[in-house]
């Protein structure tokens, strides 16, 4: 479902963010819709990023490359992501790996109806509603999974594949049981929303796996395997001030867990910087600067990318995620 490159989970996603003074929230409404089986959840205020001297390449090297997809197909519809959208939320359902994977997400901004309707039409897309919105197929993947762009409202828009899709719009329409009752992520939202313009909460399933992809070498380091399986959640906030800074939370079952993680990871980080010493001496740099403790059952990460490096990076494709 998702590989990510060597700094997807810490560093990657952290875009181009502004200071959290003036960070947007992720709505209570918008939260609701999402289905209670999240196992990771990402906001992103679209403003900030567009207020960034490196929107364009953070743009294509961080957004998923669904979006990039959808980007092109909402401007078929006559909706410009870079004027109408500002601000977006997605989050990954299910297991991180393997075909019963899903994904969903939210747009915010301003959707005429009228004209998407009628350009949707012009274009020949199967045009249909679920709970009397709007609902736009825009095909089927490799697995046969139809992807659809649909309309809770005119400044609510739910993409993602189908399945997720109209339960979202069902639970906009009627309510119901969705992600406030997954009291893991509902938690770990609570804790940073309104704090950052981008962060990115992560339950049990989705730690493992984005720390696993992160630090791809970490599982050579014995005891990693152990000890990785006791990481409960995860949160990671970011903003961009004369580059980039970013800050992130693991927790753990215990302090002893949180402290032996604590000396593996700093281990692989060791490890990964030698690696990369060579062919990308920033990266290595930023990795070997960043700073991981441990503070009771909670494994602390910060990090700080100087705005130079940020440039250099983003040059050699470093941030590039595959999803």
């Amino acid at each position: 479902m998702k590989k990510v490159s060597l700094v997807a989970a810490g560093i990657v996603l952290a875009a181009a963010m502004v200071p959290a003074a003036h960070a947007q929230t992720l709505p209570p409404q918008v939260l609701a819709l999402y289905p209670q089986d999240v196992g990771e959840l990402v906001f992103v205020d679209t403003r900030a990023l567009r207020g960034s001297p490196h929107y364009a390449k953070i743009k294509g090297q961080v957004l998923p490359e669904r979006f990039r997809a959808l980007e092109q197909y909402a401007g078929v519809l006559g909706i410009e992501f870079d004027r109408e959208i500002n601000q977006m939320s997605w989050a990954f359902l299910g297991a991180p790996e393997g075909q019963n994977a899903d994904f969903a997400g939210v747009a915010e901004g301003s959707f005429p109806f009228d004209e998407v309707i009628s350009r949707g039409r012009v274009a020949g897309l199967t045009l249909t509603r679920w709970e009397g919105r709007p609902v736009v197929s825009l095909g089927k993947n490799a697995e046969g999974k139809e992807f659809l762009f649909a309309f809770a409202d005119q400044t609510t828009a739910i993409f993602g594949f189908r399945t997720s899709v109209e339960g979202m719009l069902e639970r906009h329409a009627r309510g119901g049981a969705s992600v406030v009752n997954n009291t893991t992520i509902r938690d770990l939202v609570s804790e940073v929303n309104g704090k950052a313009a981008m962060w990115i909460v992560t339950d049990q399933r989705y730690t493992n796996f984005a720390l696993n992809q992160l630090l791809p070498d970490a599982k050579q380091v014995p005891g990693y395997d152990t000890v990785a399986a006791k990481m409960l959640s995860a949160a990671l906030r970011f903003d961009l001030r004369d580059g980039l800074r970013g800050q992130g939370t693991v927790r753990c079952s215990s302090a002893a867990d949180a402290l032996l993680l604590s000396t593996l990871f700093n281990a692989a980080l060791m490890y990964q910087t030698v690696r990369l010493n060579e062919s990308n001496p920033e990266l290595a740099r930023v990795l070997k600067e960043m700073n991981v403790s441990q503070q009771e059952q909670r494994l602390e990460m910060a990090l700080s990318i100087r705005d130079a490096d940020l440039t250099t990076l983003l040059a050699k494709n470093s941030f590039t995620l595959n999803f």
